[in-house]
């Protein structure tokens, strides 16, 4: 998706573009993507206390975030850095950087949605965020007084005003919040080929082919190295999502990128549609009605690649999605479902690498972007078409440096 909307961006200033893809547009993490459209995402993982929260990572098979122990030399690099960055200063940095992706996200997409004819997949019908308890959600109170701080609106709603919303809801989830600004993508898939299709209607190419490297000459890209042949180009922007950390190392930069893998389970022929997204943040499971079907999502896991999918994790979220559900319980109702497993490039703080390669002038970084791939795409293509023009961005830049992790280390 990030790709997509960089290349529509660049479209719309008159360039011609060509997007490399093997799998096929919205083929990657984005097809099993729950949709969020999350302007309130705004914090990153790595935030203070975080490391006493790891041991039970690596004991519970099927907790919300899960470290495979074969994988965790290999990972012991990205953990480092992971480390260093869940500090208050850090936290803060962060903290504006992704509110600064996500906040214009509405406006972003519109000229997007409009060229695809895509409106009728993003609704902005707000989040609800459910709870079982009045400490649970007392206790995140104060991240929500800091969103406030920023803009992003929240409604403490009144008790038992949840099921009111959304009548599937178990009458245990009382409590509940209200985030008015976020938003739903109801088939990213379907999304993103409607992007591809207007690029190609407007004169771009999308070809079925992956990028292998560069030529290049005189400290620029000439051309982008693919199994069927060197393509020229002027310039190039990579957005090649969990697959982009080699190639970033042939443009200068080692950018510490892991695939974290997401799951999710979905329900087809379903009876509850939900007017809106559902997290419940105690059981960290998302849930939301997509074309396809009620999809629960929430779950990450680092493993080695090639590693099997554990589907268990898949099968936990429906059991949670049954907590939540009760109709989901009945006989039957869970019979027609689906599983997933797809790879999201996450960085050690949480933050994409996003601006130039240090060691091509025409060459862009756009990936990394972890949980909110599909909501910072937009303001993130506005960025690149941005650097492309060699205009400043109206987002500092800092933060997302791709070579912000080689200059820590060579400071210490």
């Amino acid at each position: 998706m990030v790709g997509l909307a960089s290349a529509l961006a660049l479209q719309a200033e008159g360039h011609k573009v060509t997007v490399l893809d093997p799998k096929g547009p919205g083929e990657g993490a984005t097809m099993g993507n729950p949709g969020g459209l999350s302007l309130s995402s705004i914090f990153p993982t790595a935030v203070p206390g975080i490391h006493r929260q790891m041991p039970g990572w690596l004991l519970d098979p099927l907790g919300p975030l899960k470290i495979r122990w074969s994988h965790l030399p290999a990972l012991a690099p990205w953990l480092w850095h992971f480390l260093r960055a869940a500090n208050p200063a850090q936290v803060a940095r962060a903290t504006a950087a992704l509110h600064a992706l996500t906040a214009p996200a509405r406006e972003a997409y519109a000229p997007l949605l409009a060229r695809a004819g895509a409106q009728r997949l993003v609704q902005w019908r707000g989040h609800l965020m459910v709870y079982r308890s009045a400490e649970a959600m007392a206790a995140e109170a104060a991240g929500w007084r800091k969103r406030a701080a920023l803009g992003i609106a929240a409604e403490d709603l009144p008790l038992d005003a949840p099921r009111a919303m959304e009548p599937a809801l178990d009458p245990a989830y009382r409590w509940g919040r209200f985030v008015p600004g976020n938003g739903h993508v109801s088939d990213p898939r379907a999304l993103a080929r409607l992007f591809a299709e207007a690029l190609v209607r407007d004169g771009g190419a999308f070809l079925p082919r992956g990028a292998t490297g560069f030529a290049l000459e005189g400290g620029r890209v000439t051309a982008v190295k693919t199994p069927q042949g060197d393509l020229p180009c002027d310039a190039v922007v990579l957005a090649a999502g969990s697959a982009s950390a080699p190639l970033a190392r042939q443009l200068g930069d080692k950018v510490p990128l892991e695939a974290e893998r997401g799951y999710h389970a979905e329900v087809s022929e379903s009876e509850i549609e939900l007017k809106r997204p559902v997290f419940a943040t105690g059981e960290k499971i998302f849930a939301a009605s997509m074309e396809t079907g009620l999809r629960f999502a929430g779950t990450a896991e680092f493993a080695r690649p090639g590693t099997p999918p554990d589907w268990r994790r898949a099968e936990g979220l429906l059991a949670l999605g049954q907590r939540l559900f009760p109709a989901l319980r009945e006989p039957g109702a869970v019979e027609h479902r689906t599983r997933w497993m797809g790879l999201r490039p996450g960085t050690p703080d949480s933050l994409p690498a996003l601006g130039p390669a240090s060691g091509a002038r025409n060459a862009v970084h756009a990936f990394g972007h972890g949980h909110i791939g599909i909501t910072g795409a937009a303001m993130t293509g506005r960025v690149v078409a941005a650097l492309i023009a060699g205009r400043p961005s109206s987002v500092p830049l800092a933060p997302y440096h791709p070579a912000r992790f080689q200059r820590r280390v060579s400071s210490d």
